[in-house]
């Protein structure tokens, strides 16, 4: 356990730029509840038994509650996104994930799936792991997310590094990127008055086709009119997506004179911060990211894409465990024709 407790640790502090985080933290606090149990039982205090059963039985209630009836608050939130965005698949995905709720709990609860025993024991054994699947990757996601924002950055950096987003109109900073360069120049302002060391902020972001200019120039313009020296406001104005904000902020760095040792943070929304900082660590770029506000009404859109987006990052992985699933209920299945059931 004390091995777990160190790894995760270690990922914390020093490597947060990993899903791993969010695996480590719950093989700890499994293993924190295992040695709790064993305690328990070692010293055979029944009352403690009680409170632990009750504890336990309080956690499964809850989890089993949220999981099953999820899909009401998938749905509300759907109805709010879709008064207030575009109507589109991005904006569709927790109506999306509440049908899935729905056709999940059909299948726990009803399993209408009728076909000879095999089959049957093969379908409901896939489906069965493959949802369990999927939710354990889900609330590793969630955690590790979570635990990213465990991050207090020393006052001593060099370059702040934005990322960018859609522009609204095609030329206005929106709310959502607002909060970014807002977060940033707060860390700029902060750190500027605790250490007085000046730092340069980079605003990472190219041109889409419905835009009138760059992304980052129009961050830059936002920075100066609210307070930012313009000799601290570089651009970054060739990137189209989060992988290269981080390889063409490098760049600029380096044309500014600086180097892959300069002191650096990134900073995005706090949903994005985990698969930001991921696409650095893949770039071998040391640095991590600091989480602006967003709107609560859009987190948990967000929040799928961000899931689905880190799913496909490592889709080999995932290719690998449904395969494994696969054939683990083909066997099962097969079982049944060679072992008949008395």
């Amino acid at each position: 356990m004390i091995g777990l407790v160190s790894a995760f640790c270690t990922y914390l502090f020093k490597n947060r730029n990993s899903t791993m985080l969010g695996w480590l933290a719950n093989l700890s606090m499994i293993s924190i509840l295992f040695l709790f149990a064993d305690l328990i039982s070692i010293f055979n205090n029944w009352v403690l038994g009680v409170i632990f059963g009750l504890v336990m039985m309080l956690i499964g209630l809850i989890l089993f509650l949220g999981l099953s009836l999820s899909f009401i608050f998938l749905f509300a939130n759907s109805f709010i996104v879709f008064r207030r965005e575009s109507h589109s698949l991005s904006s569709s995905l927790t109506l999306i994930a509440g049908i899935g709720i729905i056709l999940v709990d059909i299948f726990i609860f009803f399993n209408p799936i009728s076909a000879p025993a095999p089959v049957k024991m093969f379908l409901t054994s896939f489906l069965t792991m493959i949802i369990f699947y999927v939710l354990l990757t889900v609330w590793n996601t969630m955690l590790s997310m979570i635990l990213y924002h465990w991050y207090f950055p020393k006052r001593d950096k060099d370059y702040i590094i934005v990322l960018g987003a859609g522009l609204v109109d095609g030329y206005k900073v929106g709310k959502l990127l607002g909060n970014r360069i807002n977060t940033a120049i707060d860390f700029y302002h902060r750190q500027l008055k605790e250490t007085h060391k000046r730092a340069k902020l980079i605003f990472s972001g190219g041109q889409g086709s419905d835009e009138k200019l760059p992304e980052g120039e129009a961050m830059k313009q936002y920075a100066v009119a609210h307070g930012v020296p313009e000799a601290d406001a570089l651009v970054e104005g060739r990137s189209v997506n989060t992988r290269q904000n981080m390889q063409f902020s490098e760049q600029i760095i380096e044309q500014d004179g600086g180097s892959a040792r300069s002191k650096k943070i990134f900073v995005t929304n706090n949903y994005h911060t985990l698969r930001a900082g991921i696409l650095a660590h893949q770039l071998k770029i040391a640095i991590y990211g600091l989480g602006a506000p967003t709107p609560f009404y859009f987190l948990p859109n967000a929040v799928i894409r961000e899931y689905l987006a880190l799913f496909v990052m490592h889709k080999r992985f995932h290719t690998i465990m449904i395969i494994l699933m696969f054939l683990i209920s083909l066997g099962i299945g097969i079982s049944q024709v060679l072992i008949p059931v008395s």
